[in-house]
């Protein structure tokens, strides 16, 4: 295949990074995803004890979760950029400001964010999923109510954790993520089974997690030995020079993912129309799977510091060469992860408190997953943070904008429902295929992705973009 033909030889010891190197950023990020995604079903299997409302509304209100936070985290990615960048022309003066820059951009725009949909939290899920069951509501509102206070300290965690992953130090950011789980799976264990809180447990659970998350990143930062420090957190200066350059990829990057969660919140909002039985089967079956997003969510932390090193450095045939061997990594280490899916399909089953109607839907769900992603899915969402690594992120905001709401979205609810309403202005016919529907749609996103990024990739049109760092 073209992509992943070598078109020249690389001088192996000219690279910037060794297989070692690679693999130091490699390993400690997909141990940290998978452990995040554990720790994430845990905690959903914990909350099922409470029983489907309640994993239903923590379900509903996650997906809405996921849309907030990508403001702040679409920041962090073009911080993450600016700092690899940097860090390859060796502008070492630069690299602590460009830190500290990153830092409060992230904090500043959580903390706005938080403050609003905190005030709006009711109207807000109430116009998202109004046709929920009450006791469905009942419960998300509550989770809502303490998650949405955490995300300033999320914003600190992750913005602190892209400047080491960015200088290649990923293992601080998988012992500090250690720590968080462990503590959120005790916090579970006291005020969900325990206390008998519910939703409301593992919303506070989460809170003291990121609390403790930023507390113990903020004091590693401050520590000169590390290549990405920060002298003087509490004195901060605007450098707009700075922010510009991070917003040049947080923009883009922030419209994309944004209107991408955004989509799959409206679908998710379709779904919550479908009954208690499917909500919670659709949350279980995507619980089990991000054991194959947590696969394309380390190669992404992984692509951009190393690719965009290469691109700092002008070292262009470097960034080629281990972008398609990330890639190949990647289709090798997904191959593995969803070969362990099918084995353990039942077990992990067995470990949810949902309705037998709500495990079968479950099971079908999850085969389907882990089928498609694992021939498509590393071309469709890992080649986007290539191109994020070199400051070309324009074209992916515009693909990711049109397939989500072309297939993602309008189609779901064409396949999904029998009846289709336009606003309360005109209906039509849909196919009325339920749950399936949406999935397809889903599926039909994806492929429309893999083959526009994979004809960017190949016609080298990426790295033509215009470079941050000159």
């Amino acid at each position: 295949m073209a992509l992943f033909k070598k078109r020249q030889t690389i001088n192996k010891s000219e690279l910037l990074f060794s297989n070692k190197d690679v693999l130091k950023i490699t390993i400690p990020m997909f141990i940290q995803q998978v452990l995040n995604f554990t720790v994430g079903m845990i905690n959903t299997m914990m909350v099922s004890n409470a029983g489907e409302a309640a994993v239903s509304g923590v379900s509903l209100v996650n997906t809405l979760d996921n849309v907030l936070i990508v403001f702040f985290t679409s920041l962090v990615t073009g911080g993450s950029v600016v700092v690899a960048q940097v860090l390859g022309t060796k502008k070492t003066n630069e690299i602590s400001n460009v830190a500290k820059q990153l830092i409060y951009a992230a904090t500043i725009v959580a903390v706005l964010l938080t403050a609003f949909v905190w005030i709006f939290k009711t109207p807000i899920l109430n116009m998202l999923f109004g046709d929920a069951e009450a006791e469905v509501m009942a419960n998300a509102v509550d989770y809502f109510s303490i998650v949405s206070l955490s995300f300033p300290l999320l914003a600190i965690t992750e913005a602190v954790g892209a400047c080491f992953r960015s200088a290649g130090n990923a293992v601080i950011s998988l012992i500090t993520s250690l720590f968080i789980n462990i503590f959120v799976i005790g916090g579970n264990s006291i005020f969900v089974i325990g206390l008998g809180m519910g939703a409301k447990g593992t919303a506070l659970a989460t809170f003291c997690a990121r609390f403790l998350g930023a507390v113990i990143l903020l004091a590693l930062i401050h520590r000169k030995k590390y290549p990405v420090h920060v002298e003087r957190i509490l004195h901060y200066k605007p450098n707009f020079r700075i922010v510009k350059n991070i917003l040049h990829i947080g923009i883009p990057n922030g419209v994309e993912n944004t209107l991408f969660q955004f989509g799959r919140l409206l679908t998710q909002s379709l779904i919550a129309m479908l009954g208690t039985t499917v909500i919670a089967a659709n949350a279980v079956a995507l619980n089990v799977v991000q054991f194959q997003y947590s696969v394309n969510g380390a190669f992404i932390s992984c692509m951009i510091p190393i690719v965009g090193r290469c691109i700092g450095a002008k070292k262009i045939d470097q960034a080629k060469y281990f972008s398609r061997k990330l890639l190949l990594l990647e289709y090798g280490v997904l191959a593995i992860v969803s070969l362990g899916i099918f084995i353990f399909i039942d077990p992990l089953m067995n470990l949810y408190n949902i309705s037998p109607e709500g495990v079968e839907l479950s099971k079908q769900l999850i085969i389907s997953h882990v089928i498609v992603a694992v021939i498509i899915y590393p071309l469709g969402f890992l080649t986007p943070a290539i191109f994020q690594a070199a400051a070309d992120v324009r074209f992916t905001m515009v693909v990711s904008m049109l397939s989500m709401w072309v297939l993602r979205v309008a189609l779901a609810y064409v396949l999904a429902l029998e009846t289709v309403s336009f606003f309360g202005l005109f209906s039509f016919s849909g196919f009325g295929m339920g749950m399936w529907g949406a999935w397809i749609a889903m599926f039909g996103d994806w492929i429309l992705r893999t083959v526009l990024y994979t004809f960017r990739y190949i016609t080298g049109r990426w790295l033509k973009v215009k470079q941050l760092i000159h």
